[in-house]
């Protein structure tokens, strides 16, 4: 067996009622649900959120 790592990558735009980017991320990342289920040949082993964000005017 092989172990991979693969990167999918998701744009998610939001309206916040939070007073920074910071708080934004931080919130996004603990309250919000995500998952990736295994197949039969593919065994999900970890997922992580890597957030970054973008102030738009």
């Amino acid at each position: 067996m092989k172990n991979h790592i693969l990167y999918i990558i998701v744009r998610v735009e939001v309206e916040s009622k939070t007073d920074s980017l910071m708080e934004t991320v931080a919130e996004f990342e603990q309250e919000t649900k995500y998952s990736f289920d295994s197949t039969e040949n593919v065994k999900v082993l970890e997922t992580e959120l890597l957030a970054t964000g973008f102030n738009h005017p």
